[in-house]
């Protein structure tokens, strides 16, 4: 991977600009604290992605998902340090115990480690292991323990071992008065002192105590096999996660969905825009990150989805609260959290275009996610069906959720509903843009209303009471999504950092959800997008 690739991805906010104040989020970066911590408390990750190609944002994506398979705030997971020589993570969790923070053992925090939940957050860093400092200590010493003066011990205890089982036989056999010598002329081996052998006793090969047990530590990374390892002797028997097996070529996908890059200054997007075929290559070469349908253990989930081929990525799809826990297709909706700008997670959730069967899990997600604002690119129908009108005229109630329409504003290319959501005792207003100027299988013919509508959802959302992610969805929710969030979050970065890198927004969006930005056309369309917000902002400070 060319290094320039790697230079940006998704560097922390400059201080100082604030003009346009686009999706002003908080984001925290977790830098390696390099603390002085007993080897008894240290646990380290292995990982198939290279560790020098995590951000901050990265490792604070690695943190929270940690702190989640453990139950425990995020702030009491440290990052300690960066083992580029194994390729780990080394960590520690800290503890409020009687009101006094301090480390817990890594043998307890390896027991508390609920696996599922650790793949379900960090599947894209490819873990391959998670042991103990203890262990990784011993595994690296396990080499130095046959030097000269240890093999003479073992050879002289040997030898000591042999004369004293010798002696005992002697002394408890009724039949032998004394040991002989006995020299074996067709065997080359040198003369030992034996019990006699008589056709009723029979000696037999004593098992050697020296026999070496498999090392308990470290385990060997056999070819692609990737999954999850809790190999601790002194925890007991500690159920690995039971993945699939990880081919190269699946793992060279993630690696380059995690690393890949290019940076483009203001001058560079202008002039790379000029060369399509360079633009549609580099799109040919990002992985797609759709997933099978295997991944998805959820009886009859294909019930609600509307393409059989493009479903959630298991580690960030939505999951619906449900009464009943064993009832996991009620708790199933085709939709992903997705990062924005700096990895902020959960900035938007991109999902299908509602189904008859599925409108009321739309609307349960929208209330119990606290969504808003959401973002309809689509039209009920062209050619074929794409969604279905989901909110009522007046009033409407889906499952426990109650829909009022408050005021309906038309503008020329998108119309603007202000909705009030009742669940129980609460109210919220929502705002739901409908944006139907993006012609069937082809892409706008300019990128001013899509600016436009971004800038209104933008100004919404910062209004809002609510803080919960934006609901973007077109009918299968990876195209026309796709291109809105990837838009949105390159005018965020050429606003604070003046480049903009598509290539690692792209990557970042496929790493949540399989196919966002759908065909080169897209990938060409986003680039011009922000082509024309740039020169906006080049007006605007006058560069």
């Amino acid at each position: 991977m060319p290094a320039a690739l790697l230079e940006s991805r998704f560097r922390q906010e400059p201080g100082g600009q604030r003009t346009l104040d686009l999706l002003t989020r908080p984001h925290h970066g977790v830098h390696p604290e390099h603390a002085v911590v007993s080897a008894r408390h240290l646990v380290t990750v292995y990982l198939a992605v290279d560790v020098r190609r995590l951000n901050v944002s990265l490792l604070r994506w690695f943190r929270e998902g940690v702190a989640a398979a453990l139950g425990v705030p995020a702030g009491h997971v440290h990052i300690n340090r960066l083992n580029e020589k194994k390729n780990g993570i080394e960590l520690f969790v800290s503890s409020d115990r009687l009101g006094i923070s301090e480390p817990r053992p890594a043998e307890e925090v390896i027991q508390s480690l609920n696996v599922k939940v650790l793949h379900r957050h960090l599947g894209h860093f490819g873990i391959t292991e998670v042991s103990t400092e203890k262990n990784v200590l011993q595994g690296e010493q396990r080499d130095h323990v046959w030097n000269r003066e240890g093999f003479y011990a073992v050879v002289l205890f040997f030898t000591i071992f042999v004369i004293i089982i010798t002696c005992l036989m002697v002394i408890s056999s009724p039949r032998s008065p004394a040991p002989v010598h006995v020299v074996s002329s067709s065997d080359s081996a040198p003369p030992v002192v034996v019990a006699p052998v008589t056709a009723s006793n029979e000696l037999k090969p004593c098992p050697s105590p020296f026999r070496m047990k498999p090392a308990a530590g470290l385990q060997e990374r056999r070819g692609s096999n990737v999954s999850l390892v809790l190999d601790m002797s002194a925890l007991g028997s500690v159920e690995p996660l039971n993945v699939a097996v990880v081919t190269p070529r699946e793992a060279a996908a993630r690696e380059y969905l995690l690393s890949a890059g290019r940076p483009l200054t203001r001058q560079q997007l202008r002039d790379l825009v000029n060369n399509t075929h360079k633009l549609h290559a580099e799109f040919a070469e990002i992985p797609m990150n759709f997933i099978d349908p295997k991944e998805l253990d959820i009886p009859n989930h294909g019930t609600k989805n509307r393409y059989k081929t493009i479903l959630p990525n298991p580690h960030s799809r939505v999951i619906l609260k449900s009464k009943s826990y064993n009832d996991l297709l009620s708790s199933y909706i085709n939709a992903n959290y997705v990062r924005g700008y700096l990895g902020d997670e959960k900035a938007f959730i991109a999902t299908q275009g509602p189904m008859v069967n599925t409108v009321n899990d739309f609307w349960q997600m929208a209330w119990q996610e606290e969504a808003p604002v959401i973002v309809m690119i689509t039209k009920l129908k062209e050619k074929n069906e794409k969604c279905v009108l989901y909110w009522p005229e007046k009033r409407g109630i889906y499952g426990r959720v109650e829909v009022l329409v408050n005021s309906i504003r038309e503008c020329e290319h998108y119309t603007t509903r202000s909705l009030t959501l009742k669940c129980g005792n609460q109210t919220r207003v929502l705002q739901h843009y409908w944006y139907t100027s993006w012609p069937d299988h082809k892409t706008p013919d300019s990128t001013m209303p899509l600016l436009q509508l971004m800038a209104d959802v933008e100004a919404d959302r910062r209004t809002a009471a609510t803080v919960g992610p934006v609901i973007v969805h077109c009918s299968a929710g990876i195209g026309r999504t796709g291109c809105f969030i990837a838009t949105t979050i390159g005018c965020r970065q050429l606003q604070l950092e003046g480049v903009v890198d598509v290539l690692s927004i792209t990557c970042q969006l496929r790493a949540d959800r399989g196919g966002m930005i759908q065909t080169g056309e897209q990938y060409e369309f986003v680039h011009h997008a922000l082509i024309l917000y740039e020169s906006r902002l080049s007006a605007e400070t006058g560069q």
